[in-house]
């Protein structure tokens, strides 16, 4: 099964991205796995705080329903950032939320250039991962 280097997860739940990293690291699918706790710290955690040495991320797991930043507006601000702080845009976006109405999905259609390639229902579960792994990466 496919490796990542590296995995962002973005969810304004505390637990839900402590849940999601133990199920990625009970797969073995990632080598380091940052969380965030919302759009605006993934932002700058992706430009790469002063230093620009943050790890870019192969994978980035994105809730929809955040407080102040939400998932789409989280994207609107991504897909204006340089390159080398998307990983020149070969980075893969699944959207992770409990909103998978036909709307989001529309909506999510215009951020297909940018990476975002899959909707999954929260909660995360290990067939969702296998599934997008053997889908997308292999």
């Amino acid at each position: 099964m496919e490796k990542f280097k590296n995995v962002l997860l973005i969810d304004d739940s505390i637990s839900s991205n402590q849940y999601n990293r133990i199920l990625i690291n009970e797969l073995g699918i990632a080598e380091n796995i940052i969380l965030v706790n919302n759009a605006d710290q993934a932002l700058e955690y992706l430009l790469g705080g002063e230093d620009a040495n943050y790890p870019k991320p192969n994978l980035i797991l994105l809730d929809i329903a955040m407080p102040q930043m939400d998932g789409f507006m989280f994207l609107e601000e991504y897909a204006k950032l340089p390159v080398e702080a998307t990983n020149n845009w070969k980075t893969v976006v699944v959207i992770v939320s409990d909103h998978l109405d036909a709307d989001n999905f529309e909506k999510s259609k215009q951020f297909k250039t940018i990476g975002v390639l899959e909707h999954i229902k929260k909660p995360l579960e290990k067939e969702d991962i296998i599934n997008l792994i053997e889908e997308h990466f292999e």
